[in-house]
């Protein structure tokens, strides 16, 4: 039985490994191990963790992202990485703790999807914003005493990947000169935005993400002792601009929380010297960072217990909360999945050709 399991199409897919992308080199293992070690010993020597920590997070969820280049041929820009993810946290300082901070977060999602169709590198910019944001909005509510102060270190945590890349830049030796490639202009992006704008499939995205955020940020009220905030950071992981009913990424985002809330209780009970507990974040945000574009399972059982050792610095990490974490993530997840379902039964076949034709 569990043989048959293994061979079933989403569980293969989800345990599948990528192996192509950036080479598994030494500069790559020692961008995503400086981006955490760097800044946790840092903090450290200054007798504040929490600071060095906060940075390190930052540069993990940096590390590893896709970046528009890969398609494009472009040359990479820092700035393509840093300014969705600044503008976010620049964003996330103003609104969180207010009355209106849930709402103004999902219409500014809203926005940020609805435009993502424009250009893959926008929609990667977007996707970046949005999960910055919401992830600023998590660590600056967490941080009562010093919100502005969390804000601005898990912004630096992006500069600090994007001078790391800098630095260790790899060298490449000069390409031949290749016929170059027709250019799409700035018109042709806008017309292909504005037809598929007029269809339903063009709005599948922003109103997944919208219907999914505004469900989890209700139930986090609805239920404020148990820590759902955690929902709307996991619909806002799960939600892909692709229309799929259950997303490999949705199964690996669920089982890799599980076992990484698990890894996290062992964590916390077999270390308690704060030397141990540095080591094994350092460990987990370097094998995080090289997991992300290799396979998101194992991303997602890395990066779980070094979000919530950092949220949740400072304070003891009881179980019950470790269980919140869990059943938070599996809510996201039916949430991004009925979204799903319902927005793929709405659109059904494109009318737009049958209008055409009458």
């Amino acid at each position: 039985m569990l043989a048959r399991a293994l061979r079933h199409p989403h569980l293969a897919e989800a345990l599948r490994w990528e192996r192509g992308g950036e080479p598994l080199d030494a500069r790559t293992v020692a961008i995503a191990a400086l981006g955490m070690v760097v800044p946790a010993l840092g903090g450290l020597a200054l007798g504040r963790p929490g600071m060095g920590f906060t940075i390190g997070l930052g540069a993990m969820l940096l590390a590893g992202a896709p970046a528009p280049a890969a398609a494009t041929g472009e040359p990479p820009s820092p700035g393509a990485a840093i300014l969705p993810a600044a503008l976010a946290v620049v964003i996330a300082t103003a609104i969180a703790g207010t009355v209106w901070t849930d709402i103004v977060m999902i219409a500014l999602a809203g926005v940020a999807a609805t435009i993502s169709g424009y250009s893959r590198p926008l929609a990667v910019a977007a996707m970046r914003f949005i999960i910055f944001l919401v992830l600023s909005i998590s660590l600056i509510e967490g941080a009562a005493g010093h919100r502005g102060a969390a804000a601005l270190l898990f912004g630096a945590g992006a500069l600090w990947n994007a001078a790391i890349r800098l630095l260790l830049a790899r060298r490449r030796p000069a390409a031949p000169a290749a016929e170059p490639a027709r250019p799409v202009t700035a018109a042709q992006r806008r017309a292909h935005w504005k037809r598929s704008m007029r269809t339903r499939a063009g709005w599948q995205f922003p109103i997944r993400l919208v219907l999914g955020l505004a469900v989890a940020a209700l139930l986090s009220h609805v239920w404020p002792a148990h820590h759902y905030g955690w929902i709307v950071l996991t619909v806002a992981l799960l939600t892909q601009r692709p229309l799929e009913p259950v997303p490999v990424k949705t199964l690996q985002r669920a089982l890799g929380t599980a076992l990484g809330v698990a890894l996290t209780w062992a964590i916390l009970t077999g270390l308690a010297a704060p030397a141990a507990l540095t080591v094994a974040i350092c460990l987990l945000a370097t094998g995080a960072s090289l997991a992300r574009n290799r396979n998101y399972l194992a991303y997602a059982v890395l990066a779980t217990p070094v979000i919530l050792l950092v949220l949740d610095i400072g304070t003891p990490i009881a179980p019950a909360l470790l269980v919140d974490r869990l059943v938070a993530t599996l809510l996201g997840a039916a949430i991004v999945i009925g979204a799903n379902l319902l927005l793929g039964r709405w659109i059904g076949p494109d009318p737009a050709p049958r209008a055409k034709r009458g």
